[in-house]
C-alpha cells in the first residue's frame, strides 16, 4: 500500500515574496470577517511541503520497487516487505503518532518525525543490501507517522476555525496532485538516474522543510493542568488491533489467503473490543482517553471518515492495476508508464482553479461533483482498455506481453476527468470533516483520518489486487494462442469496481454537513 507527489513552490512562499503568496490567497474566496493571521500561508506551505514528500516518497515507491528489487537482489519475501515495512509501520503509528502531538506539541514531533523521515530516506539511499532497506523503510514508515498527523492540526490552529477552509482549499488539491504526480517522477528517476535517487531526492527537500519548519511553525503551550496524559495501555491496544487487521489484509493475496489471515483479522476485532471497553472505563473515571471518543459523536467526521475510506479505496485500484497493465502486460518502461499518468495531474490543475470558486459557497456540492467526476473518469478508463484489447505477442520471465492500440493518447480523455474529480474532492474535503472537530481533538482526529485513508488503500489494495491477478494468473499461452483469461477483461473489471465504489461514496456524502459548519448537523 505504498500509494504521492510533485513540484514545490513552498520556499518562495515562505521567503516572503509576493509572486506566490498573493495568487494562492486569492484563489479562494474572499470574505469580510476574521482576517487569516499572519503568517499563516508560510506554516501552509511548510506543512505542505512536508506532507507531498511523504505522499511522494510513498506513490514513486510503486513504480521503483522492481528496480530496487533487482539492483539489491532482494528475493521475493524481501521485495514485499521493502513495500510492506513502510505501510505498516505508518499505519500501525499513525494514531499514536496524532495523540503524541496533542500531549508533547504538534510543532516538536512534526519536527522530529520530519527529520526522522529525511535521515532515514539517507539510509535508505546508501542501503547495501535488503535488511538494511527493510529496516530503514520501517523507521522511515514510523517517522512519517509522527510527522503526517500533525499538519493538519497546526494549519487549522494558525489560521483558526472560521478561515481554515480557504487553506484546506488549497491544500487539498495540492496533496491529490502529489498522487498523481509520483509515477512521472518516479519514471523519470529510475530511467535516467538509478533507484537511490528515488531516496536522495527527499533529502533537499526535508532540509529545506526543517529549515522553514523551525522558522514559522506555531508552538501551542497548555494551560496548568490542560496538558493530556499519555494512555498507554489504550495505545498499545488500539495499535495492535490495526496491525493485526493491516498485517494480513497486505499479504493476504501473496499467501493465498490462508487461515492465519483470517484469524489475525478476526482478532483485530476482539483487541479493538477491547480497547473500547477500555477507552469507555477511562472515560468514567475522567482519565484521559488514546482517542478522543467524542469525535464519533459528530457526524461531519464519522461520515467524513468513512468518505475517505471508501473514497481513497476506489483511486487505489487506478494505482495499483495501472502499472501491472501498462509496465508488465503492454511491456511499457516506467518513464512512459509516468508520463502516461501525467494526464491524471493535468485534470487535478483544471480542477485546482475552476473548483475554488464553489468550495466556500457549496463545499458538499462540490464534493459530490468530484466524486461522480472521478466516477465517471475510471469508467471511461475500463471501455478504453476494453476497447483495445491486445493480442499475444512474446513471452518474458515476468509473463506474456501483449500488442494493443493502446497509447497514452487514447487513455488522455479519462484521465483527464479522473483528475479533474480527485481535484473537486480534495478541494472541500479537509474543511468539512474538520468542521466540528474541536481544538482538544485535533491530534485524535488527524491520526484516525489518516489511519482510515491508509486502512482504504490496503483493503481496496487486497480486493483489486486479487481481482486483478485472479483473471491472468490462469492465462495460458501455446504458440501464439492464449487462453484462461484476459489481462485487459481484469483490468477493467477493477475499474469499473472502482467506479461502483465512488457512487456508494456520492451517496454517503449526503451524510456530510452542507457548509463547513453548520451548527445543526453535527451532532449525530
Amino acid at each position: 500500500m505504498t500509494i504521492g507527489a510533485e513540484g514545490n513552490p513552498m520556499s518562495e512562499a515562505l521567503s516572503g515574496t509576493e509572486g506566490l503568496t498573493a495568487p494562492v490567497a486569492d484563489a479562494v474566496p474572499k470574505e469580510t470577517g476574521t482576517p487569516i493571521p499572519k503568517g499563516a500561508w508560510a506554516v501552509m506551505f511548510t506543512v505542505l511541503g512536508a506532507s507531498m514528500m511523504d505522499l511522494l516518497d510513498a506513490t514513486v515507491m510503486n513504480v521503483a520497487a522492481p528496480s530496487v528489487s533487482k539492483g539489491l537482489g532482494a528475493t521475493h519475501a524481501e521485495y514485499q516487505w521493502i513495500n510492506i515495512g513502510y505501510v505498516l509501520s505508518f499505519s500501525v503509528l499513525l494514531i499514536a503518532g496524532g495523540r503524541l502531538g496533542d500531549i508533547a506539541g504538534r510543532r516538536r514531533m512534526f519536527l522530529i518525525g520530519l527529520a526522522g523521515f529525511t535521515v532515514m530516506s539517507g539510509l535508505c539511499a546508501l542501503a547495501q543490501n535488503p535488511g538494511e532497506l527493510i529496516a530503514a523503510r520501517l523507521l522511515q514508515g514510523s517517522a512519517s507517522a509522527m510527522m503526517i498527523p500533525q499538519g493538519i492540526g497546526m494549519i487549522r490552529e494558525k489560521f483558526g476555525r472560521e478561515n481554515s477552509q480557504k487553506a484546506f482549499a488549497v491544500f487539498g488539491p495540492f496533496m491529490g496532485l502529489s498522487a498523481a504526480l509520483g509515477p512521472i517522477l518516479g519514471g523519470i528517476l529510475i530511467t535516467y538516474t538509478s533507484w537511490r535517487w528515488v531516496f536522495v531526492i527527499n533529502l533537499p527537500i526535508g532540509i529545506v522543510a526543517l529549515y522553514f519548519a523551525g522558522k514559522v511553525l506555531p508552538t501551542v503551550h497548555h494551560r496548568e493542568g490542560d496538558k493530556p496524559k499519555l494512555d498507554v495501555i489504550g495505545m498499545i491496544l488500539c495499535s495492535a488491533a490495526v496491525g493485526l487487521l493491516v498485517y494480513p489484509i497486505i499479504q493476504g493475496h501473496e499467501y493465498k489467503w490462508p487461515a492465519w489471515t483470517w484469524l489475525m483479522m478476526a482478532s483485530s476485532a476482539v483487541v479493538m473490543g477491547v480497547f473500547g471497553l477500555y477507552a469507555r472505563a477511562r472515560h468514567k473515571q475522567n482519565l484521559d482517553p488514546f482517542i478522543e471518543t467524542s469525535l464519533f459523536k459528530k457526524r461531519a467526521f464519522t461520515t467524513g471518515t468513512m468518505t475517505i475510506f471508501l473514497f481513497f479505496g476506489a483511486c487505489s485500484g487506478a494505482f495499483i492495476v495501472s502499472p501491472l497493465l501498462l509496465q508488465v502486460t503492454l511491456g511499457w518502461s516506467p518513464l512512459r508508464a509516468g508520463l502516461t499518468g501525467a494526464w491524471w495531474s493535468v485534470g487535478t490543475i483544471i480542477s485546482m482553479g475552476a473548483g475554488q470558486a464553489f468550495v466556500k459557497k457549496t463545499p458538499r456540492r462540490v464534493l459530490h461533483a468530484g466524486l461522480l467526476t472521478l466516477a465517471v473518469g475510471l469508467a471511461l478508463t475500463a471501455l478504453t482498455i476494453k476497447h483495445y484489447n491486445g493480442s499475444f505477442s512474446h513471452m518474458t520471465e515476468n509473463g506474456p506481453i501483449f500488442d494493443s492500440g493502446l497509447s497514452s493518447w487514447n487513455l488522455a480523455p479519462a484521465l483527464i476527468i479522473s483528475g479533474i474529480g480527485m481535484g473537486l474532492v480534495f478541494a472541500p474535503f479537509f474543511g468539512l470533516v474538520l468542521s466540528a472537530v474541536d481544538d482538544h481533538e485535533l491530534g485524535s482526529a488527524n491520526g484516525v483520518i489518516a489511519s482510515f485513508d491508509q486502512l482504504g488503500n490496503a483493503v481496496a489494495g487486497a480486493v483489486f489486487s486479487t481481482v486483478f491477478y485472479g483473471g491472468v494468473e490462469h492465462i495460458k499461452v501455446s504458440g501464439t494462442t492464449v487462453s484462461g483469461g484476459s489481462p485487459f477483461t481484469s483490468a477493467a473489471l477493477v475499474y469499473w469496481l472502482g467506479a461502483g465504489v465512488l457512487v456508494l461514496t456520492w451517496a454517503l456524502a449526503f451524510m456530510v454537513p452542507k457548509t463547513a459548519r453548520s451548527e445543526d448537523e453535527i451532532m449525530i
